[in-house]
């Protein structure tokens, strides 16, 4: 498990104010919150969620249309 080398202050989901230290077990949810690598002696494994939903193919920009050879356009 990753170890914090520093004190680090998280704001939980309610928004109090919570500090941890090396000395520490820092729950999964503050893990999550802790995106600064130097504060970590080795920086944890995060699992991002699978997602097992297809997702639609991306949707492509119509083609553009050709430029009209010179001279075949009239000025108005």
């Amino acid at each position: 498990m990753a170890t914090l080398i520093t004190n680090v202050h998280v704001m939980d989901e309610s928004g109090q104010a919570h500090v941890f230290g090396p000395a520490d077990d820092v729950p999964a949810w503050a893990v999550e919150l802790i995106t600064n690598p130097k504060a970590w002696d080795e920086a944890p494994v995060k699992h991002e969620p699978i997602d097992a939903t297809p997702k639609a193919p991306a949707k492509r920009a119509a083609p553009r249309r050709k430029a009209a050879p010179r001279g075949t356009v009239q000025p108005d």
